[in-house]
């Protein structure tokens, strides 16, 4: 094979690698599977970047077509970050569960090390126009899927044969191909915003409707997670959308039927929704329990047990403050309070068997999380992971604030704006919930697409 073809063949395999990686992966499940959602995910991705990897080398190396490094801002806290998850496997106080993760979370540190390598490979391996928009429309293509998959399992209808439901969640919400209702919220909040961007900055009128159609669904899904987090994030990265786009959006038409039209139909779903009280679907009955729960800071469910396993990681954290006890191994830094938060929050019941009766708790009150991202990261990979997580998502955003500003074409400055309003909604809900193999990835792979587009900016214009 002549040396031209084997460079176009293994170019395609690295697109075609970071399609699935950046597309797929999200709709990627096992309804087969006892992990339905979780394994399945980051086995795919590290195979990829291994293919990658291997193809990118044999480019380099055999074929002489030596890769092109592009100034990455984020080298140095990216690189901080890696070596404090490996600092922290070496000191962990579960091994095999920092080196192999969890099987319930999939967070060990080939997890951790894979999610900085997404950031890199996205930012390096991007190399046109085309390719960016095809993975941005990809991708909220995907979310698009998984938005009605949501919405028909709230109906009751699951077209893929997984549900949460199945899997012994006992919440309301729905969570599709993400896994837990949470996630799903989670990774809807990193969406939105986008979508919103894409359609309002689109000079096609299909990709306009595409956009539109695609935020409708995502928010309507969002809505029936019934997740107050992702509500909260969700309202805030809007508030900032749309103060930073300001008068940009005014001036494109359309957008303002647009947005009437998705507020009406956003309406008439609750509306429908908020009639089906059989089989107790009532939606306005469950989302003002969820509400209401909210400001019951003593006993409820949600603020009150968050507040106690915060409060638990940060007296966990001062005893092994350097480099944490190990990537996934909070449930082994965390099992002492188990019997407190079930006995505090009547998490247990009182079985027989036999002539005996003992107590059974709750799956639910095995604690193996935080429920806060950066609390999960300190007590994991002590302040010093903390402190390069930080240092890595403080540098991009400054990075995406300044080109933001300096952006003329006002298009792209747009999706600029979408992107940075999604960033922040998910940093936000990141106070609420935990890093996660079902939605980081696609966190960590978005911060280097990002990166890419100022490589290309002298030929982007918005398709």
């Amino acid at each position: 094979m002549e040396r031209t073809n084997w460079l176009t063949a293994i170019n395609v395999t690295i697109s075609i690698c970071l399609f699935l990686l950046f597309v797929c992966i999200p709709l990627t499940v096992n309804p087969y599977a006892e992990d339905a959602w979780y394994k399945p995910k980051i086995d795919a991705i590290c195979v990829l970047i291994v293919i990658i990897t291997l193809a990118g080398a044999f480019k380099h190396f055999y074929l002489g077509d030596h890769l092109r490094y592009r100034p990455l801002p984020l080298l140095l806290p990216l690189l901080a970050y890696a070596a404090s998850a490996i600092l922290s496997t070496i000191f962990s106080v579960a091994p095999q569960l920092s080196l192999f993760g969890d099987p319930m979370r999939e967070e060990g540190i080939s997890t951790l090390l894979a999610y900085a390598a997404l950031t890199v490979l996205f930012s390096q391996l991007v190399a046109s126009e085309k390719q960016f928009h095809l993975l941005m429309l990809g991708l909220i293509g995907a979310s698009l899927l998984i938005a009605l998959n949501a919405i028909a399992n709230y109906g009751g209808y699951y077209p893929i044969g997984q549900l949460v439901h199945q899997r012994g969640y006992l919440g309301p919400g729905v969570g599709s191909t993400v896994g837990n209702p949470n996630f799903l919220g989670k990774f809807l909040v990193l969406i939105l915003p986008l979508s919103l961007a894409y359609g309002c900055a689109s000079r096609s009128r299909v990709q306009t409707l595409y956009g539109t159609v695609a935020f409708l669904a995502c928010l309507v899904a969002l809505v029936l997670t019934f997740t107050r987090a992702s509500w909260l994030a969700f309202f805030i990265e809007m508030i900032i959308f749309f103060s930073i786009t300001g008068r940009m959006l005014l001036r494109k038409k359309g957008v303002m039927v647009a947005g009437t039209a998705i507020v009406t139909c956003v309406v008439a779903a609750l509306l429908y929704w908020g009639g089906a009280q059989d089989s107790g679907r009532d939606f306005f009955d469950l989302a003002g329990k969820k509400i209401y729960g909210s400001f019951d800071f003593g006993k409820g469910r949600g603020v009150a047990t968050r507040l106690f396993v915060w409060e638990k990681t940060i007296g966990m954290v001062r005893e092994r403050p350097l480099f944490g006890f190990g990537p996934d191994a909070q449930s082994k830094a965390m099992e002492a309070f188990n019997l407190e938060y079930c006995l505090r929050f009547n998490d247990w019941s009182i079985a027989d068997r036999g002539d005996q009766r003992v107590i059974r708790f709750s799956g639910l009150t095995l604690l193996d999380r935080a429920h806060n991202n950066y609390l999960d990261v300190a007590l994991t990979q002590g302040l010093v992971g903390l402190a390069a997580y930080l240092a890595t998502v403080i540098t991009f955003l400054v990075w995406l604030i300044r080109t933001l500003r300096g952006e003329k074409n006002s298009s792209l400055r747009i999706i600029y704006c979408g992107l940075a309003a999604s960033f922040c909604g998910y940093l936000v809900n990141d106070i609420f919930i935990f890093s996660v193999v079902s939605v980081s990835p696609t966190f960590w792979s978005l911060m280097g697409l990002t990166l890419a587009v100022k490589s290309h900016t002298s030929e982007l214009t918005p398709c």
